[in-house]
């Protein structure tokens, strides 16, 4: 008798290799001492609470780093883990971020306030809807044109991924003895192009759990 065994499915081409524990439908949470660091802090966002499942994952290069993204389920709000990794594999940091906005540029015109010459993404400083001001993070000088990126979101491992161009500018702020950071991406991806607008923190690779 033969027995019929499963071919083991592959990882679509340009799978991004992912730290140890990191899959689609991990559970990853943000350590009780980590949280408590920034309770109370004026942040834009609360951090993101409780047990989150990983719905998609992502890689790009910037830099001359590997950047992977966990894209978790968390209430209404779209979050983020960004693991800033060294071309061996070592993992520098983790960023959590969260969208605080979404805008839809509706003409060039519009469009032009963001991304041309002297625009918003790439200006010295940025001011958040809340009113609080962020100093640009990259570049020099009082203007300075986003940094290009491509990102591939995988849903899953063996399927075709979703390719977003990102025009990307960092800022940041100093609260208490810590950072908030915002980034400004003017994305295109399939059906749209839109300006998201992401807040978050930093945090040490042992801050947050997965399993």
């Amino acid at each position: 008798m033969f027995w019929k065994t499963s071919k083991e499915k592959k990882n679509y081409p340009g799978f991004p290799t992912l730290p140890d524990t990191l899959r689609i439908g991990a559970i990853v949470s943000i350590e009780p001492g980590e949280a408590l660091r920034y309770e109370g802090l004026d942040l834009a966002l609360p951090l993101p609470q409780g047990e989150m499942v990983v719905e998609a994952v992502s890689g790009m290069e910037l830099f001359g780093l590997t950047i992977i993204r966990a894209y978790v389920k968390t209430g209404e709000r779209q979050a983020l883990f960004q693991f800033q990794q060294q071309k061996d594999g070592t993992v520098i940091d983790v960023n959590c971020l969260q969208v605080l906005q979404e805008i839809y540029p509706g003409s060039e015109s519009d469009w032009g306030q963001w991304l041309g010459e002297g625009g918003l993404i790439g200006g010295a400083d940025l001011t958040s809807p809340q009113g609080a001001t962020y100093a640009r993070d990259w570049g020099d000088g009082s203007y300075s044109p986003p940094f290009d990126a491509q990102e591939k979101i995988f849903t899953a491992p063996d399927s075709a991924p979703i390719v977003v161009n990102h025009k990307m500018m960092l800022y940041s702020r100093e609260i208490a003895d810590t950072q908030e950071f915002m980034l400004l991406s003017a994305d295109e991806e399939p059906g749209q192009a839109l300006v998201r607008c992401l807040t978050g923190v930093v945090m040490t690779p042992q801050a947050l759990k997965i399993f």
